[in-house]
C-alpha cells in the first residue's frame, strides 16, 4: 500500500510540476526575413476580374435553363486573357463547361497539387436587383472594389489562380 502512495505522489508531483511549467512558458520567438516583393500587376488582376464578371455564366439545378453558350464565351475570354497558359498547360474540356488544366512539371517525382474554383454564379434572387450597388453582372471597378456577381465567389479566386500562373 505504501508503494501505492509513494507512485499517486510521484504522479501529482509530476503533474503539478508540468502545469506550472505549461503556465509559465514561452515560446521563443523566430526571426523571419521580409517576404520578397509580389509581382503583381494589379491593373491587369482588376480588368480580368472585371471581364469575368461581366460574363454571366449562371448555373441552375435544372441544367436546361443553363445558358452554356456563356460558358463558352467565358472559356474564349480566358484564352484570350491568358496566352501563356494556353501555349503552356493543357486544358480538358470535362463535361459541358467544366475545365481541367495540367501543368507538366520538370520532376515527376513531386506530388502534384490542384488549384481549384468554379467558373458559375448563382442567379440573381427574384425581387432583389434594387438591392444592387452596381448591376450584376456589370463588373464596375469603382478604383476600390470590384462589383458583380462572382466577385467574392469565386471568379475572383479563379481569376487570381490563372493571374498567377500566367505569371509564373
Amino acid at each position: 500500500m505504501e508503494i501505492l502512495y509513494a507512485i499517486l505522489i510521484i504522479l501529482a508531483a509530476f503533474i503539478v510540476i508540468t502545469l506550472i511549467r505549461a503556465a509559465f512558458y514561452v515560446p521563443k520567438k523566430k526571426g523571419y526575413e521580409p517576404l520578397p516583393k509580389e509581382n503583381v500587376d494589379t491593373e491587369r488582376v482588376a480588368k480580368h476580374l472585371s471581364g469575368a464578371i461581366q460574363i454571366p455564366t449562371v448555373s441552375y439545378p435544372d441544367h436546361d435553363l443553363v445558358d452554356w453558350s456563356q460558358f463558352e464565351k467565358f472559356h474564349k475570354y480566358l484564352e484570350d486573357s491568358y496566352p501563356l497558359i494556353h501555349k503552356t498547360l493543357t486544358r480538358e474540356k470535362i463535361s459541358k463547361a467544366s475545365l481541367l488544366y495540367h501543368w507538366k512539371g520538370k520532376n515527376p517525382a513531386l506530388d502534384p497539387i490542384a488549384l481549384l474554383a468554379h467558373q458559375d454564379v448563382v442567379p440573381i434572387s427574384e425581387g432583389t436587383l434594387d438591392n444592387w450597388t452596381y448591376p450584376p453582372f456589370s463588373g464596375e471597378n469603382d478604383g476600390e472594389f470590384i462589383w458583380g456577381r462572382g466577385a467574392m465567389d469565386m471568379k475572383n479566386h479563379l481569376i487570381c489562380v490563372m493571374e498567377a500562373v500566367e505569371t509564373l
